[in-house]
């Protein structure tokens, strides 16, 4: 049978089903970088191809994304389209901001990426956030960048991504399957191309990644703890605070029964490729 470009009768199906084989064609994992040193214009994530087909495809886009200029909401020269189930935030430096204008990106975001080297400053600053619950209120998942690698020929593995792109990276969660197989079949590709690029591994970089993100989340768990039992006034609890004779571990029961609400933290790697 012939392949089909065209499938006549999609019009005639019901509004629900064609809004989501819309939804279903957006493009996934682009991200939406903030950065104090970088401008906005190399920041911006273009319209997705579905909002230039038809304007019912573009309202469902424009539905889903946060559509917004920077640093002003009428700059529409400057307009980014985040799409927050889709498309990933990375917080590169200077969290957290002073401008008003991140909070709908940070209202919308279901994926974040910080830098995995930074558990005293922008990590910290986002897991206090997320415990406390003033932003991150749809994340369901952190990657920890442990390293970022640049190549001009990743795009090989992304066709997802087009021209506008050019620049852009992708994000490849080192736990998943996915996302490992990609990385073997770009080194096979690469070996035939006589080149060696070199990935660090997941068992290389999780386990330290993990010890680290316990120990900051512990010691945040505890102080929202402590400050809870104080804006409470709840003689109770600061007696039990002040009985513990050491700082509680993961262990303690209300650590643990906090700790599930909190996304899952997953080491990952930024690859940028057309650079």
């Amino acid at each position: 049978m012939p392949e089909l470009s065209v499938f006549f009768p999609f019009p005639r199906l019901p509004i629900e089903i064609r809004r989501l084989i819309w939804a279903n064609a957006l493009p996934r994992g682009r991200i939406q970088l903030f950065a104090k040193s970088v401008p906005w214009e190399d920041w911006r994530l273009h319209p997705p191809l579905i909002a230039h087909v038809c304007h019912e495809s573009r309202e469902l886009a424009q539905d889903l994304a946060v559509v917004r200029g920077f640093p002003t909401a009428q700059d529409k020269h400057n307009e980014t389209w985040f799409i927050g189930s889709k498309d990933i935030l990375e917080l590169a430096s200077g969290y957290p901001y002073p401008l008003s204008n991140p909070e709908p990106f940070f209202a919308a975001a279901e994926a974040l990426a910080i830098n995995a080297g930074d558990f005293r400053g922008d990590i910290r600053h986002v897991v206090r956030d997320l415990i406390q619950g003033p932003r991150f209120h749809s994340v369901k998942v952190v990657y920890l960048v442990a390293e970022q690698i640049s190549t001009a020929y990743w795009p090989r593995f992304r066709p997802d991504l087009t021209d506008k792109d050019k620049g852009k990276g992708t994000i490849l969660d080192l736990c998943d399957s996915s996302d490992l197989k990609s990385i073997e079949a770009y080194k096979a590709w690469a070996r035939f191309q006589e080149m060696s690029p070199v990935f660090p591994r997941r068992e290389e970089v999780e386990m330290v990644l993990r010890a680290s993100l316990d120990e900051l989340i512990v010691e945040e768990l505890n102080a929202y703890r402590q400050f809870m039992a104080s804006e409470s006034r709840d003689a109770a609890a600061l007696r039990g605070l002040s009985q513990l004779h050491q700082p509680p571990t993961r262990d303690d029961p209300w650590i643990q029964q906090q700790w599930k609400r909190l996304p899952d933290f997953r080491p990952a790697l930024v690859v940028w490729g057309w650079s």
